[in-house]
């Protein structure tokens, strides 16, 4: 398929972005912006940006369709201070960008400061400090209130955090993020739209988790140009009971509301063993 595919750092999608035993140090955040990619990497980035669609489409879609506000099922923000490896660090800097993106799309100003200390707890691990603090924590607090503001900010602190590990050469890290952010967009997803059935007001939601669905093959086609990184060979490893449902629902883009409840029992028991 696609060759030497990079990364989408997104609120995803996300799309932002060893082993997993023991405690790991916070990675040195090196303040790049030298792009050191080739040209045909970088080609190959755009195509993953287009595959996997941001979390903020989704979150606007449910909003639109009007499906109330449901922080219950998201990742707690109590658990980040318990991701301290790689695989747990970007994998749920990813899953939390799908919750920023989330509880900011329903303008919920103090889940939003909640989330986003949360982002920079494990945007510090991860090797990303310098895109969410100082400025952006300020520009958060200004534009609280302001969903489609609030958005540009997180958009730019998310494409600060991608030029920071695509010019370090992290982009298996990079990788861990965006697989998470998909996921837990996904996951979101799944979890609202499916208790409403598939009608002339929620058809573009519908139509959004298809996305989401189809974008499996970039996401796990993303994890193999990397595998040799044990990180992302294990998380090639817990998305792979998902192929199946995927390639399925992937031909059948007009699925109703009892597909999308298989498709969440498939999804949440994979997303629960990433958020632990």
């Amino acid at each position: 398929m696609l060759k030497k595919i990079v990364l989408s750092i997104s609120v995803s999608g996300v799309v932002l972005f060893s082993s997993c035993g023991s405690k790991e140090e916070a990675v040195k955040d090196y303040q790049e912006t030298t792009d050191t990619l080739s040209s045909s990497v970088r080609a190959d980035m755009n195509l993953i940006r287009a595959g996997i669609p941001s979390p903020i489409k989704i979150t606007k879609q449910i909003a639109k369709a009007g499906f109330p506000y449901n922080k219950g099922i998201l990742n707690s923000s109590s658990k980040a201070a318990g991701y301290a490896t790689k695989f747990q660090s970007a994998s749920n800097l990813g899953v939390y960008g799908a919750d920023f993106g989330y509880v900011a799309g329903y303008a919920q100003s103090a889940d939003v400061l909640e989330y986003v200390a949360q982002v920079a707890k494990l945007a510090k691990t991860v090797g990303v400090e310098s895109a969410f603090s100082g400025d952006f924590g300020n520009r958060v607090n200004s534009n609280v209130s302001k969903e489609d503001s609030l958005m540009d900010v997180i958009d730019d602190a998310y494409a600060k955090a991608e030029r920071n590990l695509r010019s370090n050469d992290r982009v298996s890290t990079a990788s861990l993020v965006v697989a998470g952010g998909w996921l837990e967009g996904l996951y979101i997803a799944c979890e609202i739209i499916s208790s409403k059935p598939r009608d002339g007001k929620t058809m573009e939601a519908y139509r959004t988790v298809y996305d989401q669905i189809f974008a499996y093959q970039y996401v796990t086609d993303l994890l193999t140009q990397y595998k040799k990184d044990a990180d992302c060979a294990k998380m090639l490893e817990e998305l792979k009971p998902l192929g199946d449902i995927m390639a399925a629902y992937a031909k059948t883009p007009k699925f109703g509301q009892g597909d999308l409840a298989k498709i969440k029992d498939a999804v949440a028991p994979v997303r629960a063993k990433i958020v632990g």
